[in-house]
């Protein structure tokens, strides 16, 4: 018999948040958004349907997207075998003396040894016995065809705002990283995102064009067909973001609920992990920046691909469905791991949403 966990068929459900924090910051029900958790499951979604790496409704008369971007790949070097054999011997060291297990923190002495065996800023040590570089290569040798990434209806994110005469988005990329496209920040490196609004009564349901294989691909920009079960839920803003008043008193707040329930603002309160549409943006491994439109407006989040639905920090926003669900990918249904393990952002325009959109991942 097939347990709730194991059906990709049923509804998911948001537990209940463990603390109503507006009973005790009522001031924070000035700060709330609505979300809408896509709830991605692999499947074999219908082009018709709202799906994550699934079917695109494509007029046959329009031609597939491509990208001639540059492109950023990973150089390794060999390292030096003296600095190789000196790493392992200050690792073995910190073993023995802490205890800790292979993999743990390093020590100031393996610090200092890593800088010497990288060499310059922005690189990092493959098995301590290579050094690995971004660096931009030419453009792609032909140009590489996108790849479907997501499809949305506006009936399934009714929390997200389409252009006049639209109600259908989708989501295409170049499954490889780039880094300063135009109107990008500096620090973005990730696929190259084309965005496509339409309506969906205009686009035949008969078989269009064949969806070309991108000649260049990273696996972690290949998203796993899923279908979606939408489901719209309650945020409140990034801690940080918050009129300072009010965040001192929620700073307070959060110590008393860690010391008597485990749970934070941060992870179990504010803004809901995984696949959404809409709400507000977390900026964990940032500080807050400013993500301005051309026009001047301040931009909203509109759709954010993570890695994972939960993890073992955000445990309480595991869908009640899935509460039992053990087995390795229940967490991770797309196979996106954007940043290594972080959730891609896209930002648009709240005043035209046709305005260039703009990219992060955290």
């Amino acid at each position: 018999m097939q347990q709730p966990w194991e059906s990709n068929t049923l509804p998911r459900t948001t537990p209940p948040r463990p603390i109503n924090v507006t009973a005790e910051l009522p001031e924070l029900a000035a700060h709330t958004r609505e979300t809408t958790r896509l709830h991605p499951r692999p499947g074999a979604p219908d082009v018709t349907e709202s799906s994550i790496g699934g079917p695109l409704l494509w007029p046959a008369d329009e031609s597939w997207p491509t990208c001639t971007a540059p492109r950023m790949v990973q150089h390794s070097e060999p390292i030096a075998p003296e600095l190789v054999i000196a790493l392992q011997q200050a690792q073995a060291k910190r073993e023995a003396q802490q205890g800790v297990r292979r993999g743990g923190r390093c020590s100031p002495e393996e610090f200092a040894l890593l800088d010497d065996a990288v060499g310059r800023r922005g690189a990092s040590v493959d098995l301590i016995r290579y050094t690995t570089h971004w660096y931009e290569a030419e453009a792609h040798e032909e140009p590489n065809p996108l790849v479907a990434v997501a499809q949305l209806h506006a009936r399934d994110i009714p929390n997200v705002s389409f252009p006049s005469g639209t109600d259908l988005l989708q989501v295409l990329w170049c499954p490889t990283n780039h880094q300063d496209l135009p109107g990008q920040p500096h620090f973005y490196m990730g696929p190259s995102v084309h965005l496509v609004w339409r309506r969906a009564s205009d686009v035949s349901t008969a078989p269009g064009i064949a969806r070309p294989q991108p000649r260049d691909a990273d696996d972690s920009h290949l998203p796993t067909p899923c279908a979606l079960h939408p489901e719209l839920v309650t945020e409140y803003q990034y801690a940080d973001l918050l009129p300072d008043a009010l965040c001192e008193r929620l700073d307070a707040q959060d110590e008393r609920w860690l010391d008597e329930t485990d749970v934070t603002y941060q992870y179990d309160l504010s803004i809901a992990p995984g696949c959404k549409a809409g709400g507000w943006a977390t900026w964990h491994l940032t500080d807050p920046a400013p993500v301005n439109c051309r026009c001047g407006a301040s931009m909203d989040l509109l759709l954010s691909f993570d890695s994972s639905e939960w993890d073992g920090g955000s445990k309480s926003w595991r869908p009640i469905e899935d509460s039992k669900a053990q087995h390795v990918g229940a967490c991770a249904p797309t196979g996106l791991s954007p940043g290594r393990g972080g959730a891609l952002r896209i930002f648009i325009c709240p005043i035209d949403p046709t305005h260039p959109h703009l990219l992060d991942i955290q």
